[in-house]
């Protein structure tokens, strides 16, 4: 009973410090440093983890330690990769070796190696065939047969074997699994919450951010500005007629006209101005550390572009559109990015009521 309740704990530590890891990766590593900057962070995470394995093992005899530090290797080959699978190798290897030099740390560095070298090869037959808890049970099986050979070596002493190697095996599948289970509905959570997360900030139709992020970027570029005393401006974008695209040619077709007219916005913006469908056929972009002037030109290429830009329609014909554009700039007379909002408006009802087709300002 003893040795089920040390190879519980053992399962119990490897589970906890997989989920602390993997929500300080991916909430706070990841994007933040270089994919090799990541490998050996991993490697480190993973050599890590089967040290606190060891120091949690279960001695067997006077020199010999048993324990699931060979998981962590297992979930680096499956999830991450092979260059952080064998740091974290390298690492239990030399943190064995902390507990002394003697047949047992040899057996235990043979041991790691064949399981580098096995897992290596299982990773690379069977990585194409996309069944991670089959490759996950293969190589559980070779590193329980490894170690069954080494422990026969190691503890000539049939009694304690034919109750410990049981006990080994079960807890190594359990555990083994469980933590590929774990990882693989972590992982998964965590892409879905990304992919609801972007999809909460992207308009579905164009890819452009929708109004929602529009929202969150002027907020808090107008405080940059106002905190670094920079210019900056608005342009809302409104499409002619576009009732009139819709009845004749359907929804289908405006649809179409919307997603082109997003990639026209984007390739006349600037790379870091912020492009937004705020609803219907109102588009915005933010200009920063933009004047009135510069503005303005920016405002006039863009209506350039689209008066001689041929949008393809469902039908496969080509039709012309143009858009009216009002513009406004901080500090030149607002003072809150509400302020700034309501001008730009204005100043596109004013490009309306004046014929369309072309740029007002405030």
């Amino acid at each position: 009973m003893g040795i089920l309740v040390e190879f519980f704990v053992n399962i119990c530590i490897v589970i906890t410090l997989l989920f602390a890891y993997l929500q300080l990766r991916w909430n706070k590593l990841e994007g933040t440093y270089s994919r090799k900057v990541m490998t050996i962070i991993d490697g480190l995470a993973g050599g890590i983890l089967g040290n606190i394995l060891m120091y949690f093992s279960i001695q067997v005899t006077d020199q010999t330690i048993v324990d699931l530090r060979h998981i962590p290797v297992i979930i680096l080959f499956l999830f991450i990769g092979f260059k952080p699978a064998i740091l974290s190798g390298l690492l239990i290897i030399a943190g064995r070796f902390i507990y002394g030099i003697n047949a047992s740390s040899i057996g235990a560095l043979l041991l790691m190696i064949c399981l580098l070298v096995g897992f290596y090869f299982i990773r690379r037959q069977h990585r194409k065939e996309g069944h991670l808890f089959k490759e996950a049970m293969i190589m559980l099986v070779h590193s329980n047969l490894v170690f069954l050979i080494v422990i026969a070596v190691l503890v000539q002493n049939w009694n304690l074997l034919k109750s410990l190697i049981p006990i080994y095996w079960a807890i190594s599948f359990v555990g083994g699994l469980l933590s590929v289970f774990v990882v693989n509905y972590l992982r998964n959570s965590h892409e879905l919450f990304k992919k609801y997360e972007e999809q909460s900030t992207v308009d579905y139709l164009t890819g452009l951010n929708n109004v929602r992020e529009f929202d969150k970027a002027g907020n808090t570029l107008f405080n940059q500005a106002q905190k670094d005393d920079l210019r900056l401006s608005l342009l809302m974008i409104d499409i002619d007629y576009f009732k009139q695209v819709n009845d004749t040619y359907g929804h289908s077709s405006g649809d179409l006209v919307l997603q082109q007219l997003g990639e026209v916005l984007k390739e006349n913006a600037r790379s870091f101005d912020v492009v937004s469908r705020n609803g219907g056929e109102e588009f915005s972009v933010i200009l920063q550390d933009c004047s009135k002037e510069r503005a303005l030109e920016i405002a006039e290429r863009i209506r350039s572009a689209v008066q001689n830009h041929s949008f393809t329609i469902s039908n496969g014909e080509t039709i012309s559109i143009t858009v009216s554009i009002g513009a406004s700039t901080y500090p030149n007379k607002v003072t809150s990015i509400d302020e700034m909002i309501k001008q730009a408006d204005q100043s596109l009802y004013s490009a309306k009521r004046n014929g369309r087709n072309c740029v007002k300002s405030a």
